[in-house]
């Protein structure tokens, strides 16, 4: 039998990479994909979010991540935009799947 766990990781790793390697790109192509998790994440933590510590930071909410078959609970943080006009679209869970969080 296969733990699909570990081809999980790996295919966030790939994902995660082409994003940051999109983001850098001024014409570049959305890479999207989806994670079957079939339970919602549990209620978000309530967080406040402190001073911008740059100039065009864009604070990303906390939330729970679908991490190794449980969900993780992700504090809020600052990130500066992969290019200009960037907006942070917050991950989402819809009909037993898990969409995450992307630059767009």
């Amino acid at each position: 039998m296969i733990n699909i766990t570990p081809l999980r990781t790996v295919a966030l790793a790939c994902a995660a990479g082409a994003l940051l390697f999109a983001g850098s790109n001024q014409a570049s192509a959305q890479v999207g994909f989806n994670i079957q998790v079939g339970t919602p994440p549990p209620p978000p933590i309530v967080e406040h979010r402190w001073a911008r510590p740059y100039p065009g930071a864009v604070w990303i909410a906390g939330h729970q991540e679908w991490v190794h078959g449980r969900w993780v609970w992700v504090a809020g943080y600052y990130a500066y935009p992969p290019h200009h006009g960037a907006v942070w679209v917050p991950g989402h869970y819809h009909a037993g799947y898990w969409y995450p969080g992307h630059w767009a």
